[in-house]
């Protein structure tokens, strides 16, 4: 596997800003749509990486995606492990982010705690909004009473 760089990473998550402050932006304008814009940021990476596309908007521009070390597609649960992991990652001054520069798979210290890699490699069956729709169906469909 091509683990992806610190580079490649870092423009995927300026390209994810971006679009997470332009869609908070349209949404905290709108009194109906305010809660929207703080749940849009707790369901974006979790969502998206836990995908077929196994990457977020910004990943997948950047041609990079998140699986577990062993290569195989994140659950919702690695998705949310990660999430809140790169939280702490953030809150050691970015030293979580550095780790990266120094080790072979090129791994941040939420990778490591949520045995995650990213890889230089675009899985795509059916196109992105395709793949995203189909993950909000399947999390929010309705289970049948039995």
């Amino acid at each position: 596997m091509v683990y992806s760089s610190l580079w490649r990473r870092a423009a995927a998550a300026i390209i994810d800003g971006i679009i997470l402050s332009a869609i908070s932006t349209l949404c905290l304008r709108t009194v109906i749509l305010f809660p929207f814009a703080f749940i849009l940021h707790f369901f974006y990476k979790p969502i998206f990486e836990s995908s077929n596309v196994r990457a977020t908007p910004g990943k997948y521009l950047a041609e990079i995606s998140v699986c577990r070390s062993n290569g195989d597609k994140l659950s919702l649960k690695d998705a949310y492990i990660r999430y809140f992991a790169s939280w702490i990652s953030g809150l050691t001054l970015g030293i979580g982010y550095l780790i990266a520069l120094f080790n072979d798979r090129k791994q941040t210290l939420h990778d490591m705690f949520a045995d995650t890699i990213v890889v230089s490699k675009v899985y795509e069956n059916e196109g992105l909004w395709t793949e995203w729709l189909n993950q909000m169906k399947f999390l929010f469909a309705r289970k049948p009473k039995n």
